[in-house]
C-alpha cells in the first residue's frame, strides 16, 4: 500500500470557521490536501478539493493553486489519470471537499446517506457550504450508513457535527492507524484542544466526533486544512 497527500493548493477562509469562538478577525490560508491510497486492487482518493468557484464565492475565498498543484498534475506525478481512480470517498459534500468530483467518472463514490440527501436541501445556516454544481454530477454515488469497510485496510468512520453526514477515514498502516479527519478536525488544535469547528450542523455531535477520533489506538492524524502539515 502507498499513501500520499496531494498538494492541491490553498484557499482563504475566516479562521473562526475552522475553530469555534476564536480568531474572529483572522484570515487563514487553508491547505487543500486530498489523500491518495493505492492498494493492489484499488486507487482510492479521499476528497477532491475545490473546483472553479462562482464569482460571489471567489470574493470571500481566494484560491491559490499553481499548475503543478491541479488534481490532474498531482495524480500524474504518481503515474495516474483521473480515470485510473476506482474509489472516491467524500468526507462530506461542502464545496471545498467535492469540487472535482466530476473528473472521476469511472470511480465509485462513498458518501453517508444523510449527507447526500441533505446536500440537495440544506438548512439556511448550512446552505452556503454546498455548491450543487460540484456534487450533482454524473458519477456513481454509493450512499452508506454508519461505519463501513471499503477494503481490508480502509474504513469509513462516521464523525457528524460539522455536517450532518460527515465521515472520516481510517487506513491501517504498519502497526498503527492513519486517520484522515476531514473537517471533524480541520486543524491540529481541534483535536489537541477539543475545539470544535466553527461551521456546524450540531455542536454536541461535533465534540463527540472529536472524542471518537481521539480514542483511536496507535493513531496518526491528517488535518484537512492545516497548512503546517503538508506531508505524512
Amino acid at each position: 500500500m502507498n499513501i500520499h497527500l496531494l498538494r492541491n493548493g490553498c484557499f482563504t477562509i475566516a479562521k473562526n470557521f475552522l475553530v469555534y469562538g476564536k480568531y474572529r478577525t483572522e484570515i487563514y490560508k487553508a491547505a487543500l490536501k486530498p489523500m491518495l491510497v493505492m492498494t493492489r486492487k484499488e486507487k482510492i482518493l479521499v476528497d477532491t478539493g475545490i473546483g472553479e468557484l462562482p464569482p460571489h464565492y471567489g470574493k470571500r475565498h481566494q484560491l491559490e493553486r499553481s499548475e503543478d498543484q491541479t488534481m490532474q498534475a498531482q495524480l500524474s506525478g504518481f503515474g495516474l489519470k483521473p480515470e485510473d481512480i476506482t474509489i472516491v470517498i467524500n468526507t462530506h459534500l461542502h464545496f471545498d471537499h467535492c469540487g472535482r468530483n466530476r473528473l472521476f467518472r469511472k470511480a465509485r463514490f462513498y458518501v453517508q446517506a444523510d449527507e447526500l440527501r441533505y446536500a440537495y436541501r440544506p438548512d439556511r445556516f448550512q446552505k452556503a457550504a454546498y455548491l450543487r454544481d460540484f456534487f450533482d454530477v454524473d458519477v456513481d454515488y454509493e450512499s452508506v450508513r454508519g461505519r463501513y469497510r471499503i477494503t481490508d485496510d480502509v474504513t469509513i468512520l462516521p464523525t457528524p457535527g460539522h455536517s450532518i453526514g460527515h465521515q472520516s477515514v481510517i487506513v491501517k498502516k504498519d502497526a498503527g492507524n492513519l486517520v484522515y479527519c476531514g473537517d471533524a478536525a480541520p486543524l491540529r488544535e481541534n483535536l489537541a484542544k477539543r475545539n470544535i469547528p466553527g461551521v456546524l450542523y450540531r455542536a454536541d455531535e461535533a465534540l463527540q466526533s472529536i472524542d471518537r477520533l481521539r480514542t483511536i489506538s496507535n493513531a496518526s492524524y491528517i488535518f484537512s486544512h492545516d497548512n503546517e502539515q503538508r506531508s505524512l
